[in-house]
């Protein structure tokens, strides 16, 4: 159950994926000031005026996390309290301000003021401290808040210093306020909890450091993360410390958002225990997630002998001749930061086995998350011929900072016998090196992703932890072909009814994992995306020729088609029935919109494809490999499956790929008002795709 904290708090477990905006966000527009310290208004906001007057007194009720809690005996509630000396800002639209405080104690108390009111709409804020932030644009007003990276653990209750709150008012009498932030709470149970003097929550991205809300006429604020890719205040972690009780409720407060994967540290400042978690979670606002009971035992882990085994993620359990192997490695992670990329790793899988149809074959694969510590945290970064910031790390990954990832590279060699020395599976000889795609994930916040593969099948793509998780955003190309059918009408500018035809794809690095791993290294699929100055005139693509070895799923790229017609049948390979396209997708498609679902009348024949703009063909209009989205085209699918299904060793069956087949894009098919708090009314800036594989013939 669910409940919005109306006068008090239910405790639950929430879980939940985060979902696409529909706005475009220049963020040159945003004016960011320096923070307002003590309800003190300075001389650099000129847009802001106090105006001294007459006493007005207004009543403020709550509808969410105000101020105190009070919890009851079974930590069940919590009461939310206003508090003698409490005081909230409000800004009017007429850019006047009044600051009111409050005598006295309750649930529902006056607040006065000296200052004259502003004028409606009037948007009234609340931080213990007083420092808010304010940020402007054309499109109105942002205030910012900061929730601190260290904080005071206290028994059963929340440290009030962490609280704020907004709310939005057109009248002169009652202020509602909701509050800003999330709450976590869990407990500890085991003889070392008192010992226990820190515990550290980690996300896959923010948790803590500067936010912003947005007013809304509802006065329900639009919680947006720190847009700028280096502001100083952001931070994937909170410090709760002090003194620890076994079987007590402890609290953290957070920004709200979700967070692909978490863990706990437990540290009496010498030992620590480790907790981590791959799942996505909601942090939403106004509401406690209850992670709960932390079964700690009786000793702490040693941090010096640090564990670099291998885990079995994912296990097989189809019953088929063979398991489908996939292996997950790390680069530029230190023996101590192992933690955050086991958790990392894990939030890599688990999201990529959300996404169809990894998701409804799920049962078929292995998937090993293997350690190997590097002796520096990072990348190289290589510019020209010379490395300008050498790392030593692991797997010896390096690229440019004046591209986009095209020159990202790694010891191949390295790679190989470690993922050959390490992995299961290939151990026992059910597979060989080349029948298992590998992930790399690096510990880097630049921008960059790319797959390598080779004729002989092996392939791994490194993907870097780009911009600290922090979202992203890829655009649909800027322009597109006139006609779907003749190349020689050209193209033009991408319209605005196309834009919101195909939604907007926002996302983090775990987007560039799905897109790398699922589409290139294990699918081998092309990407669809296009370059308006490549046209692609070439009758034939040469990645279909790559190799005719159909025993390994070889060649590539079978999701774009050179041909109008018939597409994606090569008619200079004499028929090869792994050369045809998804002509049987256009023959089946009434029956499949009739029988399965309308969304297949996505299905068709669309000019673009393969960094060409023109003369290359795909199966639908966008999908992952044309902006990063959750959703892998039905064509795409079945070549997935088909690969899937030649790993494991068994047959592909139409029927039964049609039975489980789930055509479901979460960009366009999710309402996004039955979605919680997890979107951003201001979105990141757009990024450009990632570059194709690179292939490797002398591998």
């Amino acid at each position: 159950m669910k409940q919005r904290i109306y006068g008090w708090l239910m405790m639950v477990l929430l879980v939940a994926s985060a979902c696409a905006t529909d706005a475009v966000f220049d963020e040159s527009e945003v004016v960011w000031p320096t923070k307002i310290d003590n309800w003190t208004l300075v001389d650099q906001f000129p847009f802001l005026k106090k105006v001294e007057g007459t006493r007005t007194t207004v009543n403020v009720g709550f509808a969410q996390t105000k101020a105190y809690m009070e919890m009851n005996d079974e930590n069940l509630f919590a009461k939310v309290l206003w508090k003698a000396g409490d005081r909230f800002l409000m800004l009017g639209a007429d850019d006047k301000f009044a600051v009111f405080s409050t005598a006295t104690d309750g649930e529902r108390v006056a607040f006065t003021t000296t200052n004259v009111t502003p004028v409606a709409p009037k948007h009234c804020l609340y931080t213990p401290t007083g420092n808010v932030q304010f940020y402007a644009d054309e499109s109105g007003y942002y205030f910012g808040f900061d929730v601190p990276n260290a904080q005071e653990a206290v028994a059963g209750k929340v440290n009030d210093a962490y609280l704020r709150s907004y709310a939005r008012t057109d009248n002169d009498t009652d202020f509602y306020f909701r509050s800003a932030i999330a709450l976590v709470r869990f407990r500890m149970k085991g003889s070392i909890v008192s010992s226990v003097t820190s515990v550290r929550l980690e996300g896959a991205s923010q948790l803590s450091g500067n936010f912003i809300i947005k007013p809304t006429p509802e006065g329900i604020p639009a919680v947006t993360l720190s847009v700028d890719f280096e502001y100083p205040q952001s931070y994937p972690y909170i410090d709760l410390s002090g003194s620890f009780k076994e079987g007590a409720y402890y609290y953290f407060a957070v920004i709200p958002g979700t967070q692909n994967g978490f863990s706990l540290k437990f540290t009496d400042g010498t030992r620590s225990t480790t907790l981590i978690s791959g799942k996505n979670i909601t942090f939403a606002r106004g509401e406690i997630t209850d992670i709960g009971e932390i079964r700690l035992g009786d000793a702490f882990s040693d941090p010096v002998a640090q564990d670099m085994s291998t885990i079995k993620f994912i296990s097989a359990t189809a019953g088929a001749p063979k398991p489908v192997s996939m292996a997950v490695i790390p680069d530029g992670f230190t023996a101590s930061e192992m933690s955050r990329y086991e958790m990392l790793a894990k939030a890599a899988v688990n999201t990529l086995f959300s996404v169809e149809p990894y998701k409804s074959y799920k049962e078929y694969f292995n998937v090993f998350i293997m350690k190997a510590a590097s002796n520096e945290s990072g990348a190289r970064i290589a510019d020209g011929t010379y490395a300008e910031q050498n790392r030593d790390c692991y797997f010896q990954s390096s690229w440019s900072t004046k591209d986009w990832g095209s020159t990202m590279t790694a010891n191949w060699t390295i790679i190989k016998d470690f993922v050959s020395t390490n992995c299961p599976d290939i151990i026992s000889g059910v597979h060989t090196i080349n029948d298992v795609p590998i992930l790399m994930i690096i510990n880097d916040t630049r921008y960059g992703g790319i797959c390598h593969t080779s004729s002989e099948g092996f392939a791994c793509c490194m993907v870097p932890y780009i911009n600290g998780g922090h979202r992203l955003y890829w655009p649909y190309p800027d322009n597109e072909a006139i006609s779907d059918k003749d190349p020689s009408l050209g193209y033009a500018a991408t319209s605005d009814d196309r834009r919101g035809e195909v939604g907007y794809s926002y996302g983090n690095w775990l987007n560039l994992a799905v897109h790398e791993f699922g589409g290139h290294c294990f699918g081998r699929l092309a990407d669809e995306y296009w370059y308006t100055d490549d046209k692609g005139e070439v009758s034939f693509i040469s990645e279909h020729r790559w190799d005719d070895d159909t025993e390994k799923g070889v060649p590539y790229a079978l999701n774009i088609s050179a041909t109008y017609d018939n597409p994606g049948y090569d008619p200079s390979v004499n028929g090869s029935s792994i050369k045809e396209g998804w002509q049987h997708l256009l023959d089946k498609r009434s029956d499949l919109i009739a029988n399965k679902s309308g969304l297949y009348s996505r299905i068709g024949v669309f000019q673009g494809g393969g960094v060409s703009l023109l003369h290359r063909w795909r199966s639908e209009r966008t999908s992952c490999m044309v902006d990063n989205r959750f959703y892998f085209s039905t064509f795409q699918r079945e070549l997935i499956v088909k690969r899937i299904m030649t790993l494991a060793g068994a047959s592909f069956d139409e029927d039964s790929f049609w039975a489980k087949d789930v055509m479901m894009d979460p960009v366009r098919d999710i309402d996004r008002d039955l979605l919680m708090d997890a979107e951003d009314d201001v979105p990141p800036r757009p990024m450009h795709m990632t570059p194709p594989p690179v292939y490797h013939s002398d591998w």
